[in-house]
């Protein structure tokens, strides 16, 4: 083994053992029981294995180790630790197994994160999200763990330069403590039956619908705040200097302006809808197209050929209240918006897909109910064929 090689086993033992000390320091003051749900919230998130995949394969890190500053990461994991051991005895100890996780979390983001040199931006290719995956919020963090966002977890989850809370149900609130690193990005995805509230560091808030995913950095370090969205979110962009971008695919939104809605689901039309302020819609390479208020721009997904038109945003942003809001829409657009947010899947007979109708309702409806409207309105019934699977006659 050369001494290159020895020196990059030796770092990483380093931080495997900096790890370990960071759990013993919650292990000593825990009950047997907090003890065994540490264990057990661990194993669930597959991070007993990957703490020790990630800080000691010389697979997964060699292509790290040209750009890592090593004396600076060891001293960087020595004032982590410093800082959250501090913190803890200023803390209560509800829900420490999640806390401890997201350490982990932060010990390894370092250890991955310290990239000598100029920072480069990488986007990921998020793809449709599978409902069917995921029954409750999940936040993913930047270490590729996964953390339910249930009702009882919520203490903040502390890391190395940015604080996570959860300040009610479902909303999130990220806040900066220390100075920006390398870009780090977490996700979080919101299934069916539920909206989600994340407040960015920036202090943008971003209201996420169901069946919807979005990836965005933990402190928006450099010259710009880009975030990236799948499925259907209302942005409310707080005003900074750094310009705010969304992108979705190939696709692209430059906010000059505040709040606006967007809808970009899979195999279905992009639409964007803007409230108050101003934006910018740029499809792939073609010239950006400035957007008003109360205006929507439609990018649809057969064509392409994009269209401006004047809406009333509400119809577009009532989600945002708890409700179905429907205006002159087809019964294949309603179909699938009410499939996205129950969990369901509903086959529509191509000669129906393009009937008009107006509904409008709470979300807190049941699906049956809901489909009795519809029935009523059109005549059209809906029946069930499977355990989640239903179709038009």
């Amino acid at each position: 083994m050369g001494s290159e090689d020895k020196k990059f086993e030796s770092y990483f033992h380093r931080a495997h053992h900096l790890a370990g000390e960071l759990l013993s320091t919650y292990d000593k003051n825990l009950s047997l029981k907090e003890n065994k749900e540490i264990d057990t919230f661990l194993k669930e998130n597959h991070l007993s294995g990957e703490l020790i995949d990630r800080l000691t394969s010389a697979e997964i890190h060699r292509e790290y180790y040209d750009r890592l500053a090593l004396e600076n990461q060891e001293k960087n994991l020595a004032l982590l630790l410093e800082r959250i051991r501090k913190e803890k005895r200023g803390r209560k100890k509800i829900n420490m197994w999640y806390r401890v996780a997201a350490a982990v979390a932060a010990v390894i983001a370092v250890v991955l994160g310290g990239i000598s040199g100029q920072e480069v931006e990488e986007y990921d290719d998020l793809g449709p999200v599978v409902a069917e995956q995921y029954t409750r919020p999940t936040l993913i963090l930047e270490n590729d763990s996964s953390l339910v966002l249930t009702d009882h977890a919520r203490e903040a989850i502390v890391s190395q330069d940015y604080e996570i809370e959860r300040s009610q149900e479902n909303t999130l609130k990220y806040t900066v403590t220390g100075q920006p690193g390398s870009l780090r990005y977490n996700k979080l995805i919101v299934p069916p039956k539920y909206t989600y509230t994340l407040s960015l560091s920036d202090g943008t808030d971003v209201i996420l619908n169901a069946g919807s995913m979005l990836r965005y950095p933990v402190n928006f370090a450099g010259d710009k705040r880009v975030v990236e969205l799948v499925g259907e979110a209302f942005f409310k962009v707080a005003k900074s200097d750094k310009p705010f971008w969304v992108r979705m695919g190939e696709n692209n939104i430059t906010v000059y302006g505040t709040q606006f809605n967007v809808h970009s689901r899979e195999n279905s039309d992009l639409e964007i809808v803007l409230v108050e302020g101003s934006i910018g819609f740029k499809a792939g390479n073609r010239e950006e197209i400035r957007i008003k208020p109360s205006q929507m721009v439609v990018c649809p997904l057969e064509t392409g050929e994009i269209r401006v038109r004047e809406v009333n945003p509400e119809d577009y942003t009532m989600w945002v209240e708890n409700m179905f809001v429907f205006k002159g829409q087809s019964l294949g657009r309603i179909l699938s918006e009410l499939s996205v947010w129950y969990g369901v899947r509903v086959e529509v007979r191509p000669d129906l897909k393009n009937t008009k109708l107006t509904l409008i309702t709470n979300k807190d409806n049941s699906l049956d109910e809901i489909f009795r409207f519809i029935t009523e309105i059109t005549n059209i019934k809906i029946t069930k064929t499977g355990n989640m699977e239903y179709k038009t006659e």
